[in-house]
């Protein structure tokens, strides 16, 4: 199991979200997620094997070497008070991408709209198999 190392309060603004950054990508999966979530993400990744799991991100990738699409198991915990606010993830079959291709695909995708991306700490991260980057999109703004 993932030591819990930060708690902190959902936020209520998306500047608030935005400066939990350095939290939110250190914090285990109890604190993004409320309980039901997580008890299902947890039977989900007990019940569909690894490499099951594997091959529905790279189906969800296509042929594309990276691709933006919506997280499956969004931390609504963290973005409760925030309902404009939407999840993502950049998934890279080819690995690690620079912040300026992560920053050109998150503005063509989303262009004109407010974001900021993490990756997830290596003791904190679900799918080490494949690079992948959170997103959070401002929809109001």
């Amino acid at each position: 199991m993932i030591q819990k190392l930060f708690v902190f309060d959902p936020p209520k603004t998306w500047e608030e979200l935005v400066s939990l950054k350095p939290k939110i990508r250190q914090s285990g999966p109890e604190v993004n997620r409320h309980p039901d979530d997580l008890a299902f993400y947890h039977l989900y990744n007990e019940l569909v094997p690894k490499e099951v799991r594997l091959e529905i991100i790279n189906r969800l990738i296509g042929d594309c070497d990276h691709k933006i699409v919506k997280n499956n198991f969004p931390y609504l915990k963290l973005i409760q008070h925030l309902p404009w606010v939407t999840q993502y993830c950049l998934w890279s079959r080819t690995g690690k991408l620079s912040t300026d291709v992560i920053e050109s695909e998150i503005i063509k995708k989303f262009p004109n709209k407010k974001f900021f991306w993490f990756e997830n700490s290596q003791q904190t991260k679900s799918v080490p198999e494949i690079w992948h980057c959170h997103i959070f999109i401002n929809q109001k703004d």
